[in-house]
């Protein structure tokens, strides 16, 4: 096994061992020792500025597109009405939510996840110098295009776990790479549509995990990521459905200014209680 392909499965192996609490968040030994504590997952904390209008519009039309392709979850729904508030009944909401999620399912709302997930093991195999056994013929063009995209680049470890103490953040970034111009970045993968027109979420992640530490799970111990880190670019690594990888420069320095604000968003503002915030009383 090569050094690298070493790395990433030590890499995978620590991840899968990293303990959690019931909400998922992975538990981290703070800097100065004692019980773990639950540190926000990268990904969650990245998405706290997000506009998530054309979200939840999407999920809408899934939505509405698999009631039509299922409706026998028309009639679980209305099973649900008719035996609950769905504003105050919690029953009624989960029975109703979990019609939704499956409707979503019917509507193919998870196809591209899926898929995504397919093609970050693939690219780990080629950056391992190990090709894949098996691609679908539909999927050789795009792989081929990753190729093409990261031949200038040098790939230094792949999964890398890291804790960022001064956001309360953790989490795993794709690839740390050598890059042509001498600078080490630290990169990740994305397969989805939109990513390059929407760029902040992932700049967001991407600076989070520049300006974080190696993680030792037995021991709590953090390092550095490299020695050589810049931490004024990050790199977007398109993988569009539609075709063609494209690798995008990110400015971490905007990225971390927007992590810090998600920060005060997601461990402080959604905290507030409504008498954190009415003077004097009630209105």
């Amino acid at each position: 096994m090569s050094q690298l392909g070493y790395q990433r499965d030590q890499a995978a192996r620590v991840a899968a061992e990293i303990p959690r609490d019931r909400w998922g968040r992975p538990l981290i030994i703070p800097p100065d020792g004692g019980e773990p504590i639950g540190y926000t997952r990268v990904s969650t904390l990245a998405k706290a500025l997000d506009d998530q209008t054309n979200l939840m519009s999407w999920k809408a039309r899934k939505t509405a597109e698999g009631l039509v392709r299922r409706p026998d979850l028309l009639t679980r729904v209305a099973g649900a009405l008719a035996n609950g508030d769905p504003d105050s009944d919690w029953p009624t909401k989960r029975a109703l939510n979990d019609a939704v999620s499956e409707a979503c399912e019917a509507a193919g709302a998870s196809k591209g996840s899926s898929a995504g997930t397919g093609f970050h093991a693939l690219t780990e195999a080629i950056d391992r110098g190990s090709e894949p056994l098996y691609v679908p013929p539909a999927d050789v063009p795009r792989l081929d295009a990753y190729r093409e995209a990261m031949e200038p680049f040098t790939v230094l470890d792949i999964e890398t776990f890291v804790v960022n103490d001064d956001v309360r953040s953790a989490g795993t970034f794709d690839r740390l790479v050598l890059c042509p111009d001498g600078r080490v970045r630290v990169a990740d993968l994305k397969s989805g549509k939109s990513e390059a027109a929407y760029p902040l979420s992932t700049t967001v992640q991407i600076a989070i995990y520049a300006n974080g530490k190696r993680y030792d799970m037995a021991t709590g111990e953090r390092s550095v990521l490299h020695a050589d880190l810049d931490m004024t670019e990050g790199l977007l690594i398109h993988l569009p459905p539609t075709g063609g990888c494209t690798v995008i420069p990110l400015d971490l320095e905007r990225g971390w200014r927007a992590a810090r604000a998600a920060d005060f968003v997601h461990h402080e503002v959604r905290r507030w209680k409504p008498t954190d915030i009415i003077k004097g009383g009630a209105a």
